[in-house]
């Protein structure tokens, strides 16, 4: 039994002068120095542009009273006003929207079967991608309106 413990002895020496070896190695030894380095060479290109939207400018009250509709109306877009068209919302008593084309001037609002109030007319100009511009201006549209009879009136503050 004895001659077993000196081999266990000198195996468990023998493991331990390696691990310390192979720790001491580890701290010893320099990091490798690497040039890890990317260059892909690339170009790019673009234009960029602006426009500005042209306001519809005032709006104004075209036509109204008893027995006709009301109609707002507005500048003509001037040349190269960036324009695509018009969009308009009623809103109040009354709430309507809808889209117009870059040639419209004006629109008719008539009355629902019944009907009775104010609302607020605002016109925007929509140009290219959809940007919008509101007009300087809008309106106070009002209909009082009972199966037939039908009174408009429009306001601009």
């Amino acid at each position: 039994m004895n001659a077993r413990r000196p081999r266990a002895r000198l195996r468990a020496r023998t493991a331990a002068v390696v691990v310390v070896g192979c720790v001491a190695a580890g701290w010893l030894a320099a990091p490798a120095v690497t040039d890890a380095a990317w260059a892909d060479r690339e170009v790019a290109a673009g234009a960029l542009s602006a426009v500005t939207v042209t306001s519809p400018g005032a709006v104004r009250c075209v036509q109204s009273g008893l027995a006709v509709p009301a109609i707002v109306g507005w500048n003509a877009a001037p040349t190269g006003g960036n324009i695509a068209g018009y969009r308009w919302t009623l809103a109040g008593a009354s709430n309507r929207s809808g889209t117009l084309p870059a040639s419209a001037t004006s629109l008719t609002l008539t009355a629902n079967t019944i009907e009775l109030g104010s609302s607020t007319f605002t016109l925007y100009a929509v140009g290219p991608g959809g940007w919008e511009r509101a007009a300087t201006t809008s309106a106070t549209v009002g209909f009082i309106s009972i199966a037939v009879g039908v009174t408009s009136s429009c306001t601009v503050p």
